[in-house]
């Protein structure tokens, strides 16, 4: 074999050597392609982002100097995020890091969104419509033998006399629907419950409310009580406005609180009657307390009784008296169910108040057993609601003048507490507490606007409490008619030093009880 075949050789077998190897797949050069995923939560992120600053901006929740640099740093924030999950060269961990901090901002947004929802939602509910329900309940005997309105067919009813009274005619006619009676009427309270007890009638017509007056001046009446049916009379009155600049213009707020259930638009007797005087100024709050026996000029019919029963006619009508009575003029009011305050207040985890007196009373549910008495003893300590409640509601042992005092003691603690940055958490817990439970002639906006001076400023209150004063007795009320119930005599001097004070902060006085009488 020559030199030239054993070369030819060798390549023929490299060349074999060659073939039989496999060939090498193509290199396919990666490319850094955008995850959807990203592109879905930076497209979210951005939504959520513009619907949330939107509705921050168009509801003008927040002062603008704090809104301003918050708009911009969240759009920095957002806009920085937004670009790095959409960018294609980046790291997979650095955008799940990014992801990660995206949905925790979306999570915010959208608690933002919910609790303001919630927040407006429930300023706008507090607006009164002037929507007003006068509840009339069919009462007999509950030793007889009629269990409905059907077994009153042909039977005698008698109602309380008032001479103005256009809804107790409406109510007659409601019940004429039902069935075919006879009817005549007392002058008074007590003689309403005497024609019943005594067999001259064989039920008697009047407004729930009188039962909550029957309750307290002739219980031993009430208790032989059965409500058979009630009829609802539905009325729509103006509400009263006021101009005032609630952030700068000092003004004043009636508080009427009723000890009943049932919706707050329901008229009732008013319990509870605190005037707050309120100077954005100076930072002052001047609470004053008028007893409810206060035995008063209405207003609107020009004759004497308890103030406690001018809420009967109205809202409007308490204020009209309590204007009257203090020469002033009286801005806005509110009208809050207290026995809503029981789960108000362990909402709040309890109210820290100095009880001035040891006393028991009855519970939420006025039972009258040993074992379901509330009792306190005297001192600084926290209550819960039902606690609170007694304290509020308590006067056997201490007079109605105190009974008011330690109603501001609550309503001043319940405040304190309320504005606290610790209530976020049962924030939503608590505006549901409060729905349908309070109603105000202060709009929406005014609202929105005192709340906004809060955070602006971030500003504490100072407190400052009065109480009208006078002398236990009985007497003559126009809502119950002749019968005799026990009221307070007004103290003039008591009264010149409650409008003193009130001018006294008015005014921009730094001390409000300047020039008080003691």
């Amino acid at each position: 074999m020559t030199i030239l075949d054993k070369e030819k050789n060798i390549e023929d077998k490299k060349k074999n050597k060659n073939n039989n190897k496999k060939p090498k797949p193509k290199e396919v050069k990666k490319k850094h392609q955008p995850y959807l995923l990203y592109k879905i939560i930076s497209f979210i992120l951005i939504v959520i982002t513009i619907i949330t600053l939107g509705a921050l901006i168009y509801k003008d929740i927040f002062p603008i100097f704090y809104l301003i640099p918050i708009v911009i740093v969240i759009l920095i924030i957002v806009g920085v995020i937004s670009f790095i999950l959409n960018k294609n060269v980046l790291r997979a961990w650095i955008k799940n890091v990014f992801s990660i901090i995206s949905v925790l901002i979306i999570t915010i947004e959208v608690l933002i969104l919910f609790f303001g929802t919630t927040t407006l939602k429930f300023i706008a509910n507090l607006t009164d419509t002037g929507y007003r329900v006068e509840t009339f309940g069919i009462y007999t005997l509950d030793s007889s033998t009629y269990k409905s309105v059907n077994d009153l067919e042909g039977k005698m009813i008698y109602y309380l006399n008032h001479n103005d009274d256009k809804n107790i005619r409406k109510s007659l006619e409601l019940i004429k629907e039902d069935i075919n009676f006879e009817y005549d009427y007392a002058d008074s309270l007590a003689d309403l419950i005497d024609v019943l007890n005594n067999g001259e009638a064989d039920a008697i017509l009047m407004e729930t409310s009188y039962a909550d007056i029957v309750r307290e001046e002739f219980p031993e009446s009430y208790e032989k009580l059965r409500l058979v049916k009630t009829y609802d009379l539905v009325d729509v009155v103006d509400v009263m406005m006021s101009d005032k600049d609630i952030t700068k213009d000092p003004f004043i707020v009636y508080i009427s609180g009723t000890d009943t259930s049932g919706s707050i638009a329901n008229k009732s007797r008013s319990d509870v009657n605190i005037l707050l005087a309120i100077n954005p100024k100076t930072n002052k709050i001047l609470l004053v307390n008028t007893p409810r026996d206060y035995h008063v000029t209405l207003a609107s019919k020009g004759k004497l009784d308890k103030l406690t029963h001018a809420g009967i006619y109205g809202v409007e009508e308490s204020v009209k008296t309590l204007e009257n009575l203090y020469d002033i003029d009286i801005d806005y009011y509110a009208r809050i169910n207290f026995t809503s305050f029981v789960k108000i207040i362990n909402l709040l985890d309890g109210i820290k108040v100095d009880v001035p007196k040891a006393f028991c009373e009855q519970n939420s549910n006025r039972s009258k057993l040993d074992g379901d008495l509330i009792c306190l003893s005297k001192g600084y300590q926290t209550l819960n609601g039902e606690q609170a409640l007694a304290l509020a509601r308590h006067r056997k042992t201490i007079g109605d003048r105190k009974r008011g005092e330690n109603q501001m003691l609550i309503l001043k603690a319940v405040i304190n507490k309320a504005i606290s940055p610790k209530i976020i958490t049962k924030y939503n817990s608590l505006l549901k507490a409060l729905d349908d439970k309070v109603v105000t002639n202060m709009t929406e906006n005014e609202v929105i606007k005192f709340i906004k001076k809060q955070m602006k400023e971030e500003f504490s209150w100072d407190f400052e409490t009065i109480s009208a004063d006078g002398q236990n007795a009985r007497g003559q009320c126009y809502s119950t008619g002749r019968a005799n119930l026990s009221i307070i005599t007004p103290d003039e001097n008591s009264i010149a030093n409650v409008k003193k004070a009130i001018n006294n902060l008015l005014n921009g006085e730094e001390n409000l009880l300047l020039g008080i009488e003691s």
